[in-house]
């Protein structure tokens, strides 16, 4: 079974080698996605909720290019850079994951950038 590893367009472009998403039958896994746009500029320097919005909807463009969606979403890992900004990365996640959350684990990491705040990755599955 082929793999697919995609770079969507309408994602920046990667800074490094890698695949922002694979696609295998029906396992998806994402890269960890930040607040960054299209045009590859931060989006919300140090706040929080801005970040974590523009996060998930990089996370929801990368699932659109396989056929997959948010709800497909079996398990996410969030990366975040300090822990007082925990409760409103949780609020803007959870506007995202209502009917069906994913299981989660979250971190306390030092990202990329220092403007960085948060970084979500996930793991999707798809009905067959």
């Amino acid at each position: 079974m082929d793999i697919q590893r995609l770079n969507p367009e309408s994602l920046p472009k990667p800074a490094a080698s890698y695949c922002q998403i694979t696609r295998r039958g029906s396992i998806i896994t994402t890269a960890g996605f930040v607040s960054i746009d299209k045009d590859g500029n931060l989006v919300g320097e140090n706040d929080i909720r801005i970040q974590t919005r523009q996060t998930i909807e990089n996370l929801k463009l990368a699932l659109e290019a396989v056929d997959a969606s948010i709800s497909d979403v079996m398990q996410t890992i969030v990366y975040i850079s300090d822990m007082a900004n925990y409760k409103g990365m949780n609020e803007i996640y959870n506007e995202y994951f209502v009917e069906h959350p994913p299981t989660r684990a979250t971190v306390k990491a030092e990202l990329v950038l220092p403007t960085m705040l948060v970084e979500i990755q996930a793991i999707a599955v798809l009905d067959e």
